[in-house]
């Protein structure tokens, strides 16, 4: 009997943990089946055979540009496992601008492709759909206005709540760990939390640290925890982190760094003032208070705000 193949493609972090959680129950329901695709460590630690790891292909939209060529010989060795393995199901996370690419060379060769987490098209480039309804078998989304949304539109949709969610359920916490970076139960503990993308770092930690800046003045008793949450990103944090408070003379604003341990962190916190993005949904399972906030090139912000449908840039809003 013939082997059943999957294959699914994740670009992004919050990808890659969702993916790493299908993949995982995928393997439950069919030990036999055989899943590959793109990825990072967490899919591959589930049981993808990964034909392109995904760790630094985390773009912009608009920065993709630079990232043509290796993005096309991606596109291109996918069309060729297509073409070579026939997948029973491709199935899409995310992703939207490479991913679209994926489900067109599916459907192109008969593939079924369903996609999990859509694309958030109906807070920017809502005109889309039309492009997406020819592209897509099954829409399986995780916010309950996305049924509707995509069920206007007459794709066959599934809303099936955000997998985040089943994860910091089950998710173990390190409550010793946590004690500690409270340093006492009166203690303010401000959290910094700059995204995981190295070009949202660049542009976002030196307001993140200016902030931590001024509260130090005004509130000299309150600690700082910046989040690191890949390992890959700690020496370009460091780094900021150094220069800043180099280049401002401020020896006395201690920020404490912290590696991979987010929930943590957060869960530690009086207060986190964060990148926008799915990390704002932790913040709020934990009832954290936080400010949210983000920054794009001017460039971008110019091309990129006719296409905005919606006011917020904050999940919970």
């Amino acid at each position: 009997m013939k082997t059943k193949k999957i294959f699914i493609s994740a670009g992004e972090t919050s990808g890659d943990i969702h993916g790493s959680n299908l993949i995982t129950q995928l393997y439950k329901k069919n030990p036999s089946i055989e899943i590959y695709g793109l990825g990072r460590s967490r899919m591959v630690e589930a049981g993808l055979h990964c034909i392109h790891d995904m760790s630094s292909r985390s773009v912009m939209w608009l920065q993709t540009l630079k990232k043509v060529p290796e993005l096309w010989d991606i596109f291109s060795d996918c069309k060729r496992f297509f073409d070579e393995e026939k997948p029973e199901l491709v199935i899409l996370i995310d992703y939207a601008g490479f991913n679209f690419y994926l489900a067109k060379a599916a459907k192109k060769r008969g593939i079924p492709v369903m996609y999990y987490i859509s694309p958030q098209l109906w807070a920017h480039g809502p005109w889309r759909v039309k492009k997406l309804k020819k592209l897509v078998d099954k829409m399986v989304v995780i916010y309950p206005f996305e049924e509707a949304f995509f069920a206007n539109e007459g794709i066959p949709v599934r809303h099936v709540g955000h997998p985040l969610f089943d994860e910091l359920n089950a998710r173990s916490i390190d409550e010793d760990f946590v004690e500690k970076m409270k340093d006492g139960k009166n203690k303010t503990v401000v959290s910094l939390l700059p995204g995981s993308r190295k070009q949202e770092i660049r542009r976002l930690l030196p307001i993140l640290l200016k902030a931590a800046n001024v509260i130090h003045k005004n509130i000299p008793s309150v600690k700082f925890l910046l989040s690191c949450s890949n390992i890959r990103n700690l020496e370009i944090i460091d780094s900021i982190t150094k220069s800043y408070t180099s280049a401002n003379n401020n020896k006395n604003l201690s920020i404490e760094i912290v590696t991979e341990k987010i929930s943590e962190v957060i869960k530690a916190s009086s207060l986190c003032i964060s990148s926008s993005g799915t990390i704002v949904l932790e913040i709020a399972f934990y009832h954290v208070p936080m400010v949210i906030c983000y920054r794009i090139s001017p460039f971008s912000y110019f091309i990129a705000k006719p296409f905005m449908n919606t006011p917020y840039i904050s999940l919970v809003n």
